[in-house]
């Protein structure tokens, strides 16, 4: 990730909010939590939804294996992963349930995570753990964190010999920090420690790599930053581990290895994932590098902004070593106080009053905001979000 100086970059183009579905009196700062759709790429999945009714069973019963060999070709080369070794998924959450639910755990084994983790993993690996004896628990990673080395160190001196998988984040979802995730999995390795990387957030927001992570298990999200139509994702997973790993749908293909697995769990719209390359296609065309430092630039820019104009120390290095295309604030006094759900409906009159849709949440004892920095957001947006918080906090 290139460092960026502190002020807004310019944009790509001139409007390329118009080419999002996107309302376009409404100030979208939320790309993080489902991501957003152009519209040729949701036109391209129109067209491969009319194909499949039109042909259900030619395209679904006969020719589905090699409609999904092809849409997974671009992303194996955008990834750097072998197509044997990945199969494609609705969500990242879907990909970590199946790595956990195919394997096996014994009394005394611990599933370890950190307190940044997002809350529905956390909720499967407390389920997998009592379901299967094993115990769970969270590191404490404290915010604010100075650098990524002091991450990677609080990460490794939390394994315990009774460590038998660690997951983490790439990019953490209520903290918006980017992991350094190659440091850890080399100490998990050198442990013994199998190692599930939860990459929501990261294929298109990072430049990725995901076979030189050193992950045992990563699973990654495309219809938020490669901005694939919903319900599009993928599990990868390290060859020495596949023929262990199954989907949460076991089908026809049990047993004839990963790839063959994914490929069928049931009849489903499989439409997401053909309509894969067109998004891959279509960011390519805006060009990855310049995404990736636009959004970059405009995130460290726009934390620094918030954090000045709100009076709050940030959570991490003000030069944006630890940010990807997000960026979590803390909310000014007396806001930063509101109970969740006073937070919960500030969040709502943002939209319905303001026509502002950014997420707001609890996170060690106070309140914040994350925002997120897609190549269609502008710096005025989050100007007028700045407004709209502090005129909030001075008249409550």
């Amino acid at each position: 990730m290139t460092s960026a100086p502190i002020s807004s970059p310019a944009p790509l183009h001139a409007d390329l909010l118009a080419q999002w579905m996107l309302r376009e009196d409404v100030i979208f700062l939320n790309h993080g939590s489902f991501g957003a759709v152009p519209r040729t790429v949701l036109a391209e999945q129109d067209r491969w939804r009319h194909r499949l009714e039109a042909e259900p069973i030619e395209l679904l019963g006969r020719r589905q294996p090699e409609l999904i060999a092809a849409a997974k070709e671009p992303l194996g080369q955008f990834l750097h992963m072998r197509p044997q070794d990945f199969g494609l998924v609705t969500n990242a959450t879907e990909g970590i349930n199946a790595v956990l639910q195919s394997l096996r755990f014994s009394p005394g084994d611990e599933l370890l995570t950190t307190n940044h983790v997002y809350n529905a993993v956390r909720q499967s690996m407390r389920h997998i753990a009592t379901r299967q004896g094993a115990s769970y628990r969270e590191i404490p990673v404290a915010t604010p964190v100075e650098n990524g080395q002091r991450i990677a160190r609080t990460i490794i001196d939390g394994l315990s010999d009774r460590t038998r998988l660690l997951v983490i984040d790439h990019i953490t979802s209520p903290t918006a920090l980017v992991f350094p995730v190659e440091p850890i999995a080399a100490a998990c390795a050198a442990r013994g420690v199998e190692l599930l990387i939860d990459g929501a957030h990261a294929p298109g927001m990072l430049d990725l790599n995901v076979p030189a992570t050193g992950a045992t298990y990563y699973a990654g999200n495309l219809h938020k930053w490669a901005c694939a139509p919903k319900g599009c994702a993928f599990l990868w997973v390290a060859p020495h581990r596949q023929a262990d790993i199954h989907p949460c749908v076991i089908s026809h293909n049990y047993g004839q290895g990963l790839a063959a697995e994914f490929v069928w769990q049931g009849t489903r719209d499989a439409s997401a994932w053909l309509t894969l390359p067109a998004a891959l296609q279509f960011m390519a065309d805006l060009g990855w590098e310049r995404i990736r430092y636009h959004n970059h630039a405009l995130t460290v820019w726009a934390h620094a902004m918030l954090c000045e104009r709100f009076a709050v120390s940030p959570l991490s290095p003000i030069d944006g070593q630890l940010l990807g295309a997000t960026a979590t604030v803390r909310l000014p006094d007396p806001l930063t106080h509101l109970t969740d759900d006073q937070a919960k409906a500030l969040q709502q009159s943002l939209y319905t009053d303001h026509r502002i849709e950014v997420p707001l949440f609890g996170w060690q004892g106070a309140q914040h905001l994350r925002v997120s920095c897609q190549v269609y957001n502008r710096p005025a947006d989050y100007h007028r979000l700045a407004d709209v918080i502090t005129a909030v906090a001075r008249d409550l």
